[in-house]
């Protein structure tokens, strides 16, 4: 019964950030320009350059991290902490959709479990907000979708369902046409063909390719 209390309220959070969306799509013009003149000195000639380029172009990104926090639950024998490793991924921009980046993140993922160490490829499409090419250094977003592992447990399914909850901070520079982001995340999973959940916190960082 636990492990589905902490499922239902990740998901709660769900519609606090879709709700979200609206307020920042509305003053984006307004706070995006100043926040990314106070984080990038650029003048209005420089952010207008900028938003011309973002928005006829795509992005890739480039990112490793580990877990900070993470618990699992009926995955092996018993339920433990700090069970989750390594992650790394990459995210390619596919368009936009109603005031939101949509992009394709491929994931691998690392844990610890019962002394072995399973491992996972995740492929989720990720909604963010607000659009890249607004020069708002924050994001916010979410993404849902499948996790096929690579090496799993005895009687464990290797199919999973795996959602994640983001929010991180983009720092471009415009000379090199790439930049650095740093990224929190939430990346739950849990089990399709068998008990098992897997909750984690993971922070990362990488780069971001204007192309």
């Amino acid at each position: 019964m636990k492990n589905y209390i902490v499922v239902v309220t990740n998901i709660l959070m769900l519609p606090l950030i879709l709700g979200a969306t609206g307020y920042l799509e509305a003053s984006q013009p307004v706070v995006g320009r100043r926040v990314a003149r106070y984080f990038s000195s650029q003048s209005p000639n420089e952010e207008e350059d900028f938003q011309s380029k973002a928005g006829n172009s795509r992005w890739l990104t480039v990112h490793l991290g580990s877990y900070i926090a993470s618990r699992s639950y009926l995955w092996g024998s018993t339920q433990g902490d700090q069970q989750g490793r390594a992650n790394y991924g990459v995210t390619y921009l596919l368009d936009q959709w109603k005031g939101m980046d949509r992009s394709l993140r491929v994931e691998f993922l690392e844990y610890v479990v019962n002394g072995e160490i399973p491992r996972q490829l995740v492929i989720l499409p990720l909604f963010t907000f607000p659009m890249f090419e607004s020069g708002f250094p924050a994001y916010f977003g979410l993404g849902a979708g499948l996790g096929v592992f690579f090496h799993q447990l005895k009687g464990d399914s290797e199919l999973a369902f795996h959602y994640q909850l983001v929010t991180g901070l983009r720092f471009y520079q415009e000379t090199l046409g790439a930049g650095a982001f740093v990224e929190l995340s939430i990346k739950n999973h849990l089990h399709l063909f068998s008990d098992g959940q897997f909750n984690g916190t993971a922070l990362n960082g990488g780069l971001f390719f204007i192309f």
